[in-house]
């Protein structure tokens, strides 16, 4: 036995199987659809955590200038066989500090637990 299937009867099965399946998908979606209300306390607390913040200070080490490099002559120079030395001296410096941030506290923010 040969079955011949026109474009037209496959077309035509096709639709009839959509039309049987989209309404059985558009009542499972409906009926499961549910909206409600209820009251509720909303918490609208901010928490924060204290953090102490240090004063930031710079330090310079070559701050105020004294004195320059310099060198000098010691040892025994009169002496026939006698050490002598040429003494390097570095330069000399005053530290100045200086203040770049003063100490604060920061509020950081945090869950309320």
């Amino acid at each position: 036995m040969i079955v011949k299937i026109t474009c037209m009867s496959l077309l035509s099965a096709m639709t009839l199987s959509l039309a049987v399946t989209v309404p059985i998908l558009s009542t499972v979606d409906v009926a499961s659809a549910e909206t409600f209300t209820t009251r509720e306390h909303i918490n609208r607390d901010k928490c924060y955590r204290v953090k102490k913040v240090p004063a930031l200070v710079e330090y310079n080490t070559r701050g105020i200038k004294v004195r320059g490099s310099s060198r000098s002559w010691s040892g025994n120079f009169g002496r026939n066989g006698g050490v002598v030395r040429d003494k390097y001296h570095p330069e000399v410096y005053i530290q100045t500090r200086r203040v770049l941030e003063d100490e604060h506290t920061t509020l950081v923010p945090t869950s309320c637990r």
